[in-house]
């Protein structure tokens, strides 16, 4: 229910609000003044009801601020889950361990134990069970990177009118632009509308509200009878969709479109002809395209720009009219080798041509050296020469390891084809919501999901990545060019098994036929084995692979002698959890064999970490202490009555003025509050302890600071140091247990609330007060609401009183209401009787003087 705010007494016109009063026109009487003194009684109760709602309002916040410091400080102090809970007697155990021995270094330990440990060998340490795959199967890309096409530098190329050129729209009054990608080939209408459609999805521009929309939600993209078609996504669409003028023009007459027509309820944006495959390209001259531009190499993380000589240049010349007796294509590779070799060294990138025989030539870009491990790029480059509608068919980004960003159908699109898709229960094939078919991959009998051709390698090893239950992590090295497996389960207890189809026997794993094969057995010895398998294009059949490499699982093995008697441990990983000690070991050693007594381990308390926790409860628990007993102290100004500020006040006053009067009148709103009296009591004498005192915890003697605490950092040191279990026991010891009698005469067991550690008596004091789970919670809680009890901020007593009070100001509000209408009603009605009697008078007065 909502809650009114401090409206005061209503000016006249908001009285009288859309009512149609005849304001004392015939009668000369102020009627509006009548009226609002007439109803003046209950507009000054509603303004009362409002005033008490307000200072609940503020009794409830002042409430709320002391319940939020109580919860702050429960939970930094007392919960499991804090890293400074005092109540844990573990927080105090030792936990700064030493080692020593001769192989001290090869050890390290953390936690505490009551154990007698000494580590006298570690024969092996874990290995992670992993399978690394070479680039993706059948992808053979090791080593170049190599031309799609074949070029005639002699002749005339093909050169897309599309590609890296703009359309400009407006919509409504927002202008955008989209840009076809250079990075593919333009060979129907069709093409070119599927460009469009993606590229308007990368479109959006901000509303007035500022909210973003992508434009792929408002318009689309079709091919009717051959020509470009653009549509609106809604048929009930106002705004209007403009081609501006300011597109390419080479766009615009390869679609036969024109800038400035629009699209609306009547008109439309289309092609004025069917868009041939012809309209989307131009016949240019190989020398021509070439010349001025450049190729941007990276290779093994330096990057290089070549560039083609500007045309009639004098090495423009060399190339492309030669007098060397060598043909064009000959002198173009041995330039680009030249500039290669000044950019990266002599040899290091060759350059071939692949189709020399033919007199066209296709470009072939490799590294030379054995070790597979350099890496080669072609990032970027002039348009029309770089990209897939370039005239090489080298493709922006293309390298010699896999590119992960590319999709399954780039990168192995006829591995798709050759492969059984996943079918539903009724045996159809599955296709995702643009009918592309969907492959399932699977890793150690976990579906990771299924894909179409339009996946990312990327989103595959993400999914993989986030899927705990496969048990595997992936990642790519591009240096060494190898997808390598790892299992998150350490030593002989992970898998990386990848099984030729799925589940049902018949449905081809796509993990398989991306990497390969992936089958464990066990041999004569007990022992696991995995033959490796890859997936072979020519015979359509998994045959054994020497290329995919297995790095075999294997625990850690440790020797300890745990209280005089000698035990071998093993462990997935190389830490090992002995009786509370955590001990990881980073080498292996056999004290044993050299004589040696081996590691051994001692401990102390973490005396700092104590010491700061301890020191920021005091300054924390001081705090809270000083709110709680500011607001049960302080009195209201008796002097002067300070009533919640109404509207039409607040409006004659400045923004400091409010703010100054409103801290006066919510001073002493808990004064002598109960609940706060018998909170501040509980806590007053927690910390009045004798063995506190010792460890340097002390309560304050001046009855002005009402049990505030100090610590004297020495002595607690000192404690730490001597008998630190004591500390531990001050403050962690859990409650004890009292028999009490109950009223029928029978007896039962209850925490006894004055035994046990302090902070286990402040908690007790925290729940009762601020406590935020069970049925019944904390009384400041049950009384005003927590932001951490969310459910109490709708159910408290304060709310009920605030809703009780507004619907008291809705029946008043209501009654004010009626008394206006009734008040207007009769007034009007006098006023329409004296006007009528004054028109009488006038038309009587009228006879008179007319001589009847």
């Amino acid at each position: 229910m909502a809650v009114n705010s401090v409206s005061g007494g209503s000016s006249v016109s908001s009285l009288y609000g859309n009512r149609n009063v005849l304001s004392g026109l015939a009668s000369g009487m102020d009627t509006e003044a009548m009226i609002e003194n007439m109803v003046m009684g209950t507009k000054n109760k509603i303004t009362a009801q409002q005033q008490k709602q307000q200072k609940l309002l503020w009794r409830q916040e002042a409430y709320r601020s002391i319940s939020d410091k109580l919860v702050q400080l429960s939970t930094k102090y007392t919960s499991y889950t804090s890293s400074t809970n005092l109540m844990s007697a573990n927080f105090f155990k030792p936990s700064i361990v030493t080692t020593a021995g001769k192989y001290k270094d090869l050890i390290s330990a953390s936690g505490s134990t009551t154990s007698d440990i000494k580590i006298t060998g570690v024969s092996q340490l874990a290995q992670t069970e992993t399978i690394s795959f070479t680039g993706l199967n059948g992808l053979n890309n090791a080593q170049s990177i190599s031309g799609s096409k074949d070029v005639n530098l002699t002749g005339t190329v093909d050169v897309s009118q599309l590609a890296g050129k703009q359309l400009s729209f407006k919509y409504g009054n927002k202008s955008f632009s989209i840009t076809f990608d250079s990075d593919r080939e333009y060979n129907s209408a069709q093409d070119v509308a599927d460009e469009i459609n993606k590229q308007l999805g990368n479109a959006s521009i901000s509303l007035s509200d500022g909210t973003s929309i992508k434009m792929d939600s408002k318009v689309k993209a079709s091919v009717v009878d051959g020509k470009i078609s653009f549509q609106f996504t809604d048929s009930g669409e106002t705004n209007t969709l403009e081609l501006l003028g300011s597109s390419s023009q080479e766009v615009l007459d390869a679609l036969h479109l024109s800038g400035g027509s629009k699209l609306t309820a009547t008109d439309k944006i289309e092609s004025s002809k069917v868009v041939e495959k012809t309209d989307l390209t131009t016949r240019k001259s190989a020398g021509e395209v070439l010349a001025g531009t450049f190729m941007k190499f990276t290779y093994n993380g330096t990057t290089a720009t070549i560039k083609i000589p500007e045309k009639d240049s004098k090495e423009y010349n060399a190339i492309f009219s030669p007098t060397n007796g060598k043909t064009v294509d000959a002198n173009l590779v041995d330039y680009l080798q030249t500039q290669l070799n000044q950019a990266f060294g002599h040899n290091r990138v060759k350059v071939d041509d692949l189709n020399s025989a033919d007199n066209k030539l296709r470009l072939q870009f490799s590294v030379t050296s054995t070790s597979n491990t350099d890496t080669l790029s072609i990032d970027s480059g002039s348009l029309h020469v770089v990209g897939k509608s370039g005239i090489f068919g080298i493709e922006r980004g293309a390298s010699n390891r896999v590119n992960t960003s590319k999709t399954l159908g780039e990168l192995c699109g006829d591995t798709l084809a050759n492969m059984e898709p996943v079918k539903d229960e009724n045996g159809k094939i599955k296709q995702d919501a643009q009918g592309n078919n969907l492959y399932a991959f699977e890793i150690n009998g976990v579906k990771i999901g299924e894909y179409t051709a339009d996946t990312t390698i990327d989103t595959i090893m993400q999914d993989i990545n986030k899927n705990s239950a496969a048990g595997v992590k992936v990642t790519y090295s591009k240096t060494a060019n190898q997808f390598v497996f790892s299992a998150t389960h350490g030593g002989t207890g992970g898998r990386v098994a990848i099984s030729k189809k799925m589940a049902d026997g018949t449905t081809d794993n796509l993990a398989a036929r991306l990497f390969g094969a992936v089958e464990y057995g066990t041999d004569t010895n007990k022992q696991t084995t995995a033959t490796l398998y890859k997936f072979d294009k020519n015979s359509g059949t998994f045959v054994e692979s020497t290329e995919i490499k297995r790095t075999a699982g294997r625990d850690a093995t440790m020797k300890a002698v745990i209280n005089g008697v000698e035990q071998t441990l093993t462990s997935g990983t190389n830490t090992f959890n002995i009786d509370g000690f955590t001990v990881t070991a980073s080498g292996t050693f056999d004290s044993v064999a050299e004589n040696d007594a081996g590691v051994s381990f001692s401990s102390k308390v973490d005396s700092d970490k104590i010491v700061d926790a301890i020191k920021s409860f005091v300054e924390d628990y001081n705090k809270v202490l000083d709110e709680i007993n500011e607001q049960y102290s302080t009195q209201p100004d008796y002097r002067k009555k300070y009533e919640p500020l109404t509207d039409e006040q607040k409006a004659d006053m400045t923004e400091k003025q409010i703010e100054e009067y409103e801290k006066k009148a919510k001073q002493g709103l808990l004064f002598n509050d109960g609940d706060l009296g018998s909170l501040s009591n509980g806590l007053r004498f927690l910390f009045s302890n004798s063995d506190l005192a010792k460890l340097g915890i002390n309560v304050s003697t001046n009855y002005a600071e009402k049990g505030k605490i100090s610590l004297d950092e020495t002595k607690l040191r000192a404690a730490l140091d001597t008998d630190p279990d004591a500390v531990a026991s001050a403050f962690a010891d859990p409650l004890g247990q009292k028999q009490v009698t109950n009223a029928d005469g029978s007896t039962s067991w209850v925490e006894d609330t004055s035994s046990g550690g302090v902070i286990a008596r402040l908690k007790v004091q925290l729940d009762k007060y601020a406590g935020t789970t069970g049925a019944t919670k904390g009384i400041l809680i049950e009384k005003a609401g927590s932001q951490y009890s969310p459910l109490s901020l709708l159910h408290n007593s304060i709310q009920n009183q605030l809703e009780d009070i507004t619907d008291v100001i809705d029946k008043l509000t209501d009654k004010l209401t009626d008394q206006i209408d009734t008040y207007t009603a009769k007034f009007s009605r006098l006023e329409v009787l004296i006007s009528q009697m004054n028109a009488q008078s006038s038309y009587l007065a009228g006879l008179g003087g007319s001589g009847y």
